[in-house]
């Protein structure tokens, strides 16, 4: 297992850009994990607080994102500083461990053979090989999540979850409460333990310590109400148009491209590609009927995390990341569980499970000759570190005051690379109303007003720097 960590660890590396991708969540995870590091949290809470309320709805972000994954970030930050390629070696270091968990989750279920093909499937898939590309909380979810499932485990090896020490049901709640703050679908890891007490419960219920039995939930809202007087989050973020009934779009719709995409059977569809979801569905199935003290907890996380974060209005392939692994799982149950002679049904699914990793595995050497291509021609990523923005980030801190309300596309990396605070709208009226200056992208109106010269004559707007790429402009007087 050690020396297949060790190939995913050099083929994540291999597939990374220097620099990051436009797209700016990852700039308030790394300011987050950044305050973590210089002590200046609440100014980061109240900057970005700032952004949000003159930027005006609908909101493009969260106050703050849960602390969870700056909190595993701000370690690696302390080391290497804003060096991104190090920085990313944080996240192949986190899917390293999540596989590592994963496969201990995995053994106690199934051959040991097919649970390292299982997890051999998540380790060469080049969508969760490429993510490692990205300072973003996908990848850290799935490892806490399976941590705290791997010692929901270890809390019943002598039979019930109760039955466990009181420190190992403490630190049950705590994990449980990490999921939580890593990202807010982690909610349903408590139903999940509560599902496994219910459970063990059976039989007991005069009996049992009933102290015990409220320790893990117990741990899980003290742990997550201290950290909220430490480090607070929204606890409940408000998104607009949420429900369930997202989540079923999503379902019958882009869900099932992203896994097909993240399985790497992106050439299946139609009825080959629902036989493969039926073979899942059957296998949840079969082991909720067959086995299931063992996978309830799964099974109950995985549809709760699911659920939970398709009721937001708004749909992208990460969001299914950390449940496709638990889809793969109880497929090949399904696979192991066909009635063939001398019980060969596991050495099937290992079959079955190893094709799908040398198909992965062809895949692999065109998408590293391709990122070599890429990293030769391209000195960064697109994105704030490449050449052609530098300038635009030193005009304005050369021009503006740091109490300035600067509009611009990327809010968030604009304070991030400035230490202004801005503005970030299309609404050309927002930003003549709320902003001192405005740094301009030529020629676009993605995320932004095009304002021409004429245009910002008219305005009365002064031009104080500009490139072929770049203008500043200086929306009113200086208020220093």
């Amino acid at each position: 297992m050690v020396g297949f960590l060790l190939i995913v660890a050099w083929v994540a590396a291999r597939l990374h850009h220097p620099g990051h991708s436009w797209g700016d969540d990852f700039a308030l995870y790394l300011r987050q994990a950044k305050s973590l590091v210089d002590g200046n949290v609440g100014q980061v809470i109240a900057d970005n607080h700032f952004n949000l309320t003159v930027s005006g709805p609908p909101g493009f972000s969260p106050l703050v994102y849960p602390w969870g994954f700056p909190m595993l970030l701000a370690p690696f930050y302390r080391a290497f500083g804003m060096d991104y390629l190090k920085l990313k070696m944080a996240m192949v270091f986190i899917y390293m461990m999540y596989l590592w968990f994963f496969h201990r989750l995995l053994r106690r279920r199934m051959q040991e053979w097919l649970a390292f093909a299982t997890v051999a499937v998540m380790g060469t898939s080049l969508v969760y090989l490429r993510h490692t590309d990205f300072l973003l909380s996908e990848l850290p979810y799935m490892f806490t999540s399976v941590v705290a499932l791997w010692w929901l485990d270890r809390c019943r090896r002598h039979g019930r979850i109760h039955d466990a020490t009181r420190n190992e049901l403490v630190v049950l709640g705590i994990l449980a409460m990490m999921v939580f703050n890593t990202r807010r679908e982690g909610l349903a890891i408590v139903p999940a333990i509560a599902a496994v007490q219910l459970l063990d419960l059976r039989g007991t219920w005069r009996t049992v310590n009933w102290w015990r039995v409220a320790t893990p939930i117990s741990s899980f809202f003290i742990s997550v109400v201290l950290l909220q007087f430490m480090l607070p989050s929204s606890l409940v973020p408000d998104y607009n148009n949420s429900g369930i009934g997202n989540t079923w779009s999503k379902l019958t719709g882009p869900w099932r491209r992203d896994f097909a995409s993240e399985v790497g059977i992106n050439h299946l569809a139609g009825v080959w590609l629902l036989l493969v979801f039926l073979v899942v569905v059957a296998g949840l199935v079969y082991r909720l009927i067959t086995h299931l003290r063992d996978d309830l907890a799964i099974a109950v996380f995985a549809l709760g995390s699911m659920t939970i974060v398709g009721m937001i209005n708004v749909s992208s392939n990460r969001y299914l990341m950390s449940i496709t692994p638990f889809a793969i799982y109880f497929g090949a149950q399904a696979l192991a569980a066909i009635p063939l002679p001398r019980k060969l049904g596991p050495w099937f699914a290992v079959g079955m499970m190893t094709l799908l990793v040398f198909h992965h595995a062809t895949q692999l050497p065109l998408a590293i000759t391709a990122t070599d291509q890429t990293n030769a021609s391209v000195a960064t990523a697109d994105g704030p570190e490449s050449d052609y923005v530098q300038p635009a980030w030193s005009a304005v801190r050369k021009y503006t005051h740091v109490n300035d309300i600067v509009a611009f596309w990327r809010v968030r990396a604009l304070t991030l690379y400035t230490d202004r605070r801005g503005v970030q709208t299309s609404n050309l009226d927002v930003v003549v109303q709320q902003a001192d200056y405005f740094l301009m992208r030529k020629d676009s109106n993605f995320f932004q007003p095009n304002v021409s010269a004429t245009e910002a004559a008219t305005l009365g707007w002064k031009n104080v720097w500009e490139d072929t790429k770049w203008v500043l402009w200086q929306v009113r007087q200086p208020r220093n």
